[in-house]
């Protein structure tokens, strides 16, 4: 509902939508009807289009990181992502990957500290990142952000303050720049989690 015509519309779905929790089967596994693959087959997700890069980005950073707040989505920012390589120590296969500096979302003393994530030790800091997808290259997490970056003013790579961006408001897919260099404000966030959360794959993860 990219459309101004439906923004009323937008609105009031939002308002209902904000009230719904997944129902849990006999077996304790999610009911939900929104699945992640049909989001890929309606074009909700993909690299086709400034809006659907920005749905994707937010979809993966809210299944893989388990970003279930606003507030851990805004502290993400360029500065804190970076691409490496990690190597399977059963296969050898070396595999590109996301990973962010968690420090900024796991606050000790933040209500909505984040608990998902891999730790060798209690001590250690958890681990977030994102796996390169070689089997599907045009659902892939790392190529979604090397396309996002691509598409992004260039001097902002490294802010600290900011990771999601407002689109412009006229693009073409062969533009070579989708995005300025304003925030989303808070209230789109907050109706892009409320969608996110409807994903059955989100509770799958």
């Amino acid at each position: 509902f990219i459309d101004p015509i439906y923004q009323m519309f937008e609105q009031e779905l939002n308002k209902i939508l904000r009230s719904w929790q997944p129902s849990i089967l006999p077996d304790g596994s999610i009911f939900s009807r929104v699945e992640e693959d049909y989001l890929w087959r309606i074009k909700q997700l993909g690299s086709h289009s400034p809006v659907a890069l920005l749905n994707t980005l937010f979809y993966f950073n809210t299944k893989y990181f388990g970003l279930k707040t606003v507030e851990q989505h805004l502290r993400l920012s360029f500065g804190t992502v970076f691409r490496q390589w990690k190597k399977n120590p059963l296969t050898m296969e070396s595999k590109a990957c996301l990973r962010y500096q968690v420090s900024s979302l796991c606050r000790a003393d933040s209500e909505d500290k984040i608990t998902t994530g891999k730790r060798k030790h209690e001590d250690d800091e958890p681990v977030f990142e994102q796996i390169e997808n070689t089997s599907d290259p045009a659902r892939c997490p790392v190529k979604m952000f090397e396309c996002y970056l691509s598409k992004s003013p260039q001097n902002l790579n490294q802010r600290t303050d900011m990771f999601y961006l407002q689109p412009e408001c006229s693009v073409s897919a062969e533009s070579p720049i989708w995005y300025t260099a304003t925030s989303l404000d808070r209230n789109t966030l907050e109706n892009m989690l409320v969608r996110v959360l409807l994903v059955k794959d989100i509770y799958d993860k």
